[in-house]
C-alpha cells in the first residue's frame, strides 16, 4: 500500500485493492473467480449469482449471457485477453515438475492445445501484453516484487529442507514468462499486441475499436467501462482432453442490482472504495464518518500507531448508500469537499 503509516484490516472482510478493487464488492473474489456478488456476510452464500460459469465453445455456437454486441451466424467469437491478468493461465498453471525444469516444453504443449481448442471451437483469441511503464502504479509493482521474493525464499527453503516439490500455493512462474508466451503464441498463429503508455486504456480502446465480443481479464478497471462481455482470466481453464475451454462471466448488471446502484455511478463508487491513486490512508476518515460514532465498530477506529480500516462488507454497503444519495454526480468538487472534510488530504485545483 502507499503511504507511510501502518494499517490493519478488521477480520470480517478483506480489502481487495488495485487490480481487484471492485471485485471486493460483496465479500471477495477467489482466485477461481467464483464469488463476485454471490456471498453474503456471515453466510458464505447469497441469492445473487453475479458470476456464472460458462463454456466458451458453447457461447461461440450460440448466444451470450446478457446483452451486448450480436454476432452474425458462423462468425468466430472474438475475445481480447489481457495477458497481464492471464499469464499464469496461459503458461499452463502449476504442475508437479515445474520447479525442476522442462517448463518451456510444458508451456508449448499447453498453448498448442489451447490454440487447437479455440480454432476447433470457432473462437478467435487476441492476446494483449503490458508494455507500459506507468509510474502511478509503481508502488503496486514494488509490492508484487516483495511478495514474489518472499515466496521464492520459501520455495528454496522447502526444496533444501524436504527435497520435494513445493506446495501448489507457492507457484511462482519464471520471470521472463511474458516474453516466452508471446513468442509461443505467435508460433501457434495467435495474434498478439502490446501496450505502450497506459495499459488499461489501450486495452479498452483496442477492444472497442476492433469489435471484440468480450474481454478476458481480472481487473476492476474494466468492470467500470461497459465491456460487452467480461470473463474471468483467473478462472480460464482448458480441460485435460483439450476439448472444453471454461471460465466465469461477470454479470455487472446483477452487481448493480444488489447494490441498488445505477451503473453510471460505478466510477464514483469505485473511486470511494480506494485505488492506487486514492489509497486507504486518504479514505479511512471518510469511511468511518459514514458509519458514525454509534456504529458497533466505532470503538475500534483507533489503535496504537495504526490506521484501522472498517470491514470490507460494511464499507461497501455504506459507500453504496452514500453514492446512491448524491444529488449531482457531475459536481465532483462538492463530492470531494464532502468526502475529505474529515481527513487531512489537501485538495488542489487542477492546473
Amino acid at each position: 500500500m502507499t503511504g507511510s503509516g501502518s494499517w490493519t484490516q478488521l477480520p470480517q472482510g478483506e480489502w481487495i485493492r488495485g487490480q481487484e478493487g471492485l471485485f471486493g464488492l460483496t465479500g471477495s473474489l477467489g482466485q477461481d473467480g467464483a464469488s463476485l456478488g454471490d456471498r453474503t456476510p456471515g453466510t458464505g452464500r447469497g441469492p445473487l449469482n453475479a458470476v456464472v460459469p460458462v463454456e466458451l465453445q458453447k457461447l461461440a455456437r450460440g448466444s451470450l449471457v446478457g446483452g451486448g454486441r450480436q454476432r452474425p451466424p458462423h462468425t468466430p467469437l472474438r475475445l481480447l485477453v489481457d495477458a497481464d491478468n492471464c499469464l499464469h493461465r496461459l503458461y499452463g498453471g502449476f504442475y508437479t515438475d515445474w520447479v525442476s525444469g522442462g517448463q518451456w516444453n510444458h508451456m508449448l504443449g499447453y498453448l498448442a492445445a489451447l490454440a487447437k481448442a479455440c480454432f476447433g471451437g470457432n473462437i478467435e483469441l487476441f492476446v494483449f501484453f503490458n508494455g507500459a511503464l506507468e509510474k502511478a502504479r509503481l508502488h503496486e509493482w514494488v509490492k508484487r516484487q516483495g511478495n514474489e521474493r518472499q515466496t521464492a525464499q520459501q520455495i528454496v527453503s522447502h526444496v533444501q529442507n524436504k527435497g520435494t516439490p513445493p506446495p501448489k500455493v507457492w507457484f511462482l512462474p519464471p520471470v521472463c514468462m511474458a516474453h516466452c508466451i508471446r513468442l509461443a503464441l505467435i508460433r501457434f498463429h495467435v495474434k498478439v499486441a502490446q501496450s505502450i503508455e497506459d495499459h488499461h486504456q489501450e486495452v479498452i480502446g483496442f477492444c472497442r475499436e476492433n469489435g471484440f465480443h468480450g474481454l478476458v481479464a481480472y481487473d476492476s478497471d474494466y468492470a467500470l467501462c461497459n465491456i460487452p462481455y467480461y470473463f474471468s482470466a483467473h478462472a480460464l481453464k482448458l480441460s485435460r482432453n483439450g476439448k472444453s475451454l471454461t471460465t466465469s462471466q461477470y454479470l455487472m448488471h446483477e452487481v448493480a442490482k444488489q447494490l441498488d446502484l445505477n451503473p453510471n455511478r460505478f466510477p464514483i463508487f469505485a473511486a470511494l472504495l480506494g485505488n492506487h491513486i486514492l489509497p486507504d490512508e486518504d479514505l479511512a476518515s471518510f469511511h468511518w464518518s459514514l458509519l458514525g460514532p454509534e456504529h458497533p465498530l466505532a470503538s475500534l477506529k483507533v489503535r496504537a500507531h495504526q490506521l484501522v480500516l472498517p470491514p470490507c462488507d460494511v464499507v461497501i454497503k455504506a459507500v453504496a448508500d452514500y453514492v446512491r444519495n448524491i444529488q449531482d454526480t457531475s459536481d465532483l468538487d462538492a463530492i470531494a469537499k464532502d468526502v475529505f472534510q474529515h481527513s487531512q488530504v489537501e485538495m488542489q485545483a487542477p492546473g
